[in-house]
């Protein structure tokens, strides 16, 4: 019995630092002082994880300019959707009511659960960044083990976890 209280002992802290959940990493810098922010326009670009953002950043109040929405009206200006980090995009962003551009790039494990992402938010009015965020996703033991399942978050999740976090910053 004391043997296997011991054995116990010894190996669960190995166990647990086998595993990490997922973690997120902010901008230092101090409470965003800008302008209100009431829509977000999303970049071209970002995928699935981009789209679950925006339906979690609407669910919380913000108005939300998918990304097709986005193209659409640099296209009427003559503008390309690579060039959205421009003074001109900016400028027409601002005409059709954005306060933000969020550019989201993530990264897709084959079971479909988000592996890490990087986000950022800018003011279109001041050209500035106003948030911006990784995030990694968790893991524990092998892949596609009960402990790796247990640990990883999906794409609801991950997603939520970001949007709150971009919401700390701006509100």
């Amino acid at each position: 019995m004391r043997f296997r209280n011991l054995a116990i002992l010894l190996v669960v802290p190995f166990l647990l630092n086998a595993c990490a959940t997922a973690r997120i990493a902010q901008s230092a810098r101090g409470s965003y002082a800008g302008p209100p922010i009431h829509t977000i326009a999303f970049a071209p670009g970002g995928g699935a994880l981009a789209d679950a953002i925006g339906v979690e950043l609407f669910n919380d109040g913000i108005n939300v300019v998918d990304s097709n929405q986005t193209t659409a009206i640099l296209g009427h200006v003559g503008i390309s959707e690579i060039q959205i980090a421009s003074p001109e995009s900016y400028a027409a962003l601002s005409k059709a009511g954005v306060d933000a551009v969020l550019v989201v790039k993530g990264v897709m494990s084959q079971d479909g659960t988000p592996e890490s992402a990087s986000v950022r938010l800018t003011s279109v009015s001041r050209g500035e960044v106003i948030a911006g965020l990784t995030w990694q996703n968790g893991w524990g033991g092998m892949r596609g083990s009960m402990a790796d399942r247990t640990m990883r978050k999906n794409l609801s999740d991950a997603s939520s976890e970001i949007s709150s976090a971009l919401l700390k910053r701006i509100r």
